[in-house]
């Protein structure tokens, strides 16, 4: 009775073995559980089949199997933000192509301000000087890091948008206007809007006046993108010495913008790229409406005042001095101005579910 007991047992436990056996190649084989199985997500997003109410198929293999088939998880990473990956255990930039990684400040801040720039139409000098400061010195704080352009949105880009996407054209009528035809040169005549929707076709937005200021100085108190040296035509497309005129026709290349890019001694550096032309060529719309700074301390501030149509400037463009493309450097316009001496360029914003 005891040898028919024995005998009979591992009669069953062979069956089970050869079952067990099969499931596992039958899984590895058509990539999909067997009948009888189940398939197990694991946290990094890949499956396994198991039987169900039995121990993993592939748990019968040897390891160097599964290992083979799943790559070895991160570790040490905590939750990244939507701009950045995992690698080798750290948080690092993950931008698409033609955007460069701005990371977010030091906890401390930088400083926005100069408290040279009178508000309205007054003049510091006489006593005569507006409606105040517009550009009270106070501390900001950037939370989070972003993805800006390296370049300003070319002619290319927004002809590509207007064909594909609905975006509306910019004007032509001026004979510095760059659309149509000159593909690789800041798009110019183009209104806040119109700006402003086309990055937002891209997934992107405007900068804001916190996050262009930060992504052309770091802080660091510089007068332009590239430090304290003073421009030439190999930094920047500008008016060098007088303006000849208020609209000055002058620039570096005797009117109108450039191609993006080709001023290479003026790039802003971070380690993840350079960003081009953020002094000069033309002046860039940020998010922000125009009004004076507060001296209290700020956390990722942007200005967007219901009701009010004026939006800040940045940059300089082709025919201003080498006073009006200094970074700190502050302008304003109604969201209808369009002039050959104004473009834009677009950021890509943390997403809202990102880490925190």
């Amino acid at each position: 009775m005891s040898s028919w007991f024995f005998n009979a047992a591992s009669a069953m436990v062979r069956a089970v073995r050869r079952l067990v056996g099969w499931t596992a190649i039958a899984a590895l084989g058509c990539g999909t559980a067997a009948s009888g199985t189940e398939n197990k997500t694991h946290s990094d997003g890949s499956t396994t089949a198991a039987l169900s109410g039995a121990p993993s198929a592939a748990a019968a293999l040897p390891s160097s199997s599964s290992s083979a088939v799943q790559p070895a998880p991160e570790v040490g990473c905590g939750p990244c933000f939507s701009v950045e990956r995992c690698e080798g255990g750290q948080c690092v930039p993950n931008c698409p192509a033609g955007e460069v990684y701005i990371p977010r400040t030091p906890k401390e801040g930088f400083t926005m301000g100069r408290g040279k720039i009178p508000y309205g139409f007054g003049k510091l000098k006489g006593g005569t000087p507006g409606n105040g400061i517009a550009d009270t010195p106070h501390n900001v704080v950037l939370t989070k890091p972003f993805c800006m352009d390296a370049t300003e949105v070319t002619v290319k880009a927004i002809v590509k948008c207007v064909q594909e996407q609905g975006c509306r054209e910019p004007s032509i009528r001026d004979r510095w206007s760059t659309y149509p035809k000159k593909l690789d040169y800041p798009v110019n005549m183009v209104e806040w809007d119109i700006a402003k929707d086309f990055c937002e076709k891209q997934g992107q937005s405007l900068p804001t006046e916190a996050q262009w200021e930060w992504a052309a100085t770091g802080g660091d108190g510089r007068e332009w993108p590239w430090g304290n040296e003073m421009p030439t035509c190999e930094h920047a497309d500008f008016t060098q010495g007088d303006l000849p005129s208020p609209g000055g026709d002058a620039g570096c290349h005797g009117g109108g913008p450039s191609p993006v890019g080709t001023h290479p001694k003026g790039d802003r550096v971070w380690p993840a790229g350079k960003i081009h032309d953020l002094a000069g060529n033309v002046w860039e719309w940020t998010l922000d409406s125009y009004g004076r700074f507060d001296k209290e301390p700020v956390v990722d501030p942007v200005r967007e005042a219901a009701g009010d149509l004026t939006h800040v400037v940045k940059g300089g463009g082709w025919n201003r001095s080498h006073k009006g493309i200094m970074s700190w450097f502050r302008g304003a316009a109604i969201h209808t101005y369009k002039v050959p001496g104004l473009g834009f360029r677009c950021v890509r914003n943390v997403k809202s579910n990102s880490s925190e």
